[in-house]
């Protein structure tokens, strides 16, 4: 994605500016329809999965090409079987994930972590290690970055398989499932590319263990 059509005062203005990737109109507004996030244009009608939104909150840049980057932080969850929490997203991009959201300005990936795993799964107070730094290009999300920046994190320890997890509104089918388990489902293309990057680094020291 790049940022071509878009006026110079929205890139740095300090507001939410959304628009339609098919006419690049500046009049988009979200739905949910049958537990799916879309959005729709309000000037050529057009329905989408995804649109460009500019949010000074999020941390963004643009490459050298002139791709959009976004940063984004992720957990992955481990039981005390050695299996990995994923869920099913209602957002775009659809598939498997694991908890995960962008980095926001005023907070550090640390914090996102923490943050994006309470709201998305209820799960606090575990304690998280840093994993990686994996720029993962191709990796497209609703805000219409096609590149992220992801910060990688693990559960320091297994948690209690029996563990209650309240998905929030992004997330329906919580699974407990082994990385090769879950790579027999659709996953996002973000998820497989982390666990093939960090696959044993965050499954070591659990299946040492067993």
């Amino acid at each position: 994605m790049k940022l071509d059509f878009v006026p110079s005062h929205a890139l740095c203005d300090g507001a939410v500016h959304q628009y339609c990737l098919r006419c690049h109109g500046e009049s988009v507004t979200w739905r949910t329809t049958g537990g799916r996030r879309q959005c729709v244009c309000l000037t050529c009608g057009h329905v989408a999965d995804r649109a460009l939104v500019l949010d000074p909150e999020v941390r963004w840049w643009t490459d050298a090409e002139g791709g959009y980057w976004h940063e984004t932080a992720g957990v992955f969850v481990r039981d005390v079987r050695g299996r990995l929490l994923f869920f099913d997203r209602t957002a775009y991009p659809f598939g498997l994930t694991i908890p995960a959201g962008h980095v926001e300005c005023r907070e550090d990936p640390d914090g996102t972590a923490v943050r994006e795993l309470l709201e998305e799964t209820g799960i606090a107070g575990e304690r998280l290690e840093y994993v990686d730094r994996i720029p993962v290009a191709g990796d497209g999300c609703r805000r219409g970055a096609d590149a992220h920046l992801w910060h990688v994190y693990r559960t320091a320890g297994a948690v209690d398989e029996d563990l209650a997890v309240e998905l929030g509104p992004e997330g329906t089918s919580a699974l407990w499932l082994t990385p090769d388990e879950a790579l027999e489902h659709p996953v996002t293309y973000a998820v497989r590319r982390l666990l093939d990057e960090c696959r044993a680094a965050v499954t070591l020291e659990i299946l040492g263990d067993r």
